[in-house]
């Protein structure tokens, strides 16, 4: 693999810039349906825009263009809902209903959105075992993360590959663990083909949805073990979060072995767990991801209504 790939940014603020996120007609409509009622049910709104890149991005952007001054930027739903109120909320559904880019139901872009739904409820659920397992947050050393929080991240982290894939016909080729050499990474591929890499792309978009910037620095280094190395200390919890998507990748099967053993050490020691510990939560994700069959949108809207309700 040749070492003289650069990165390309003015390429890559390009096609950030011309970028729509894809959704699915049916979830805008059944969005605009909701909050046209004349009481709409906020669970059930919640619930539509947690299952939704476009709509969770659109709603995440709309707030944050409120926020003003040196007021804290929001990063959860919850917190965007609030912010919002229902006016607002939806004028930014139907605003998404009019220039929204239509992802067909077999396709690739199908297949990542509901990828991201699904990493998304992993890193809440991960977030979750976070708080309750992993030595250093349950004796204060390191913050909690809030589960919204991280069910944010966990949709958005990816969301560059949906750039590269809308520009890069063999883009999908990278996309299989199984077919990348031993010691190359995905980020490493990307880089040597394309001169750019999804992380990057994820960030670019989150910057330009107004994210705070901890969490847009987050997700730009969420594949780098060292990312947090001589970061302020105000960003502990983000570092939590750091950790919380490269858990979340490895159960997913989107890190190979090799992969994972680069972040391994570092995350065992941060949050005080041992190898077992991290095993034992490993096995326990790629079960709970079993419960769920993801590649159906109407057992996501089930799960997501579970988690809105519980």
């Amino acid at each position: 693999m040749s070492m003289g790939a650069t990165l390309d940014l003015k390429e890559a603020n390009r096609l950030v810039k011309r970028f729509a996120m894809p959704t699915r007609p049916t979830v805008i409509l059944e969005a605009v349906k909701l909050q046209n009622q004349f009481v709409a049910d906020p669970e059930q709104v919640r619930a539509t825009i947690m299952g939704d890149i476009a709509l969770l991005a659109q709603v995440l952007q709309a707030a944050n263009s409120r926020v003003v001054g040196h007021e804290r930027r929001v990063e959860s739903l919850q917190s965007a809902i609030v912010l919002l109120g229902h006016d607002r909320l939806r004028e930014a559904t139907q605003d998404l209903f009019l220039t929204a880019d239509m992802a067909r139901r077999e396709s690739w872009t199908q297949r990542l959105r509901v990828k991201s739904v699904r990493a998304a409820f992993l890193a809440a659920w991960m977030a979750e075992q976070v708080a309750v397992r992993a030595p250093h947050c349950m004796g204060g050393q390191l913050p909690l993360v809030a589960a919204d929080e991280a069910y944010v991240a966990g949709m958005l982290h990816d969301c560059g590959q949906l750039v590269l894939l809308r520009h890069f016909e063999d883009y999908p080729q990278l996309l299989a663990v199984e077919t990348r050499p031993l010691g190359v990474s995905l980020e490493m591929a990307e880089m040597e083909r394309y001169q750019l890499t999804h992380a990057l792309l994820s960030a670019l978009l989150c910057e330009l949805w107004q994210l705070p910037k901890a969490l847009v620095y987050t997700i730009e280094g969420h594949h780098q073990t060292d990312a947090f190395a001589g970061r302020p200390i105000k960003e502990r919890k983000h570092m939590v979060l750091h950790a919380i998507l490269l858990l979340t990748e490895w159960a997913e099967g989107d890190l190979s072995e090799w992969e994972w053993s680069r972040h391994q050490g570092y995350i065992e020691r941060m949050l005080g767990w041992t190898e077992v510990e991290v095993q034992q939560l490993h096995q326990e994700a790629q079960h709970w991801l079993t419960t769920v069959p993801w590649g159906r949108e109407e057992s996501i809207q089930v799960a997501q209504l579970g988690r809105s309700g519980g």
